[in-house]
């Protein structure tokens, strides 16, 4: 059920109306978009794959993080990459970092 609210004059509108859904932003910007669809083929095996590499990927970015010493390493890494490319958050180079060298891996 989507929601209505007047926020400094100005309507907002967040929620559900059907398939559609409504959100605001932080900055105050509504945004609508369709609901996605439940997939009803099965996941191919490289899917898979790639979802177990990801899973695990997950785990040891968690416990770099975890790690004073290693996450002070990396927070220093990160923060001396001044390219476009490079991920905007700490765990997301974590997880790029780790994803590169996993990816040759057959789970």
């Amino acid at each position: 059920m989507a929601q209505v609210t007047f926020m400094d004059g100005i309507m907002s509108i967040r929620g559900k109306l059907g398939d559609t859904i409504y959100r605001t932003t932080p900055s105050g910007k509504t945004i609508a978009y369709q609901r996605r669809q439940s997939r009803t083929s099965p996941l191919t095996e490289k899917e898979i794959l790639q979802r177990k590499r990801f899973a695990i990927a997950t785990r040891i970015a968690c416990a770099v993080l975890d790690n004073p010493e290693l996450r002070t390493v990396f927070q220093r890494k990160h923060k001396s990459i001044t390219s476009r490319n490079c991920p905007k958050t700490l765990r997301g180079y974590v997880m790029t970092k780790v994803m590169s060298i996993i990816k040759e891996i057959d789970v």
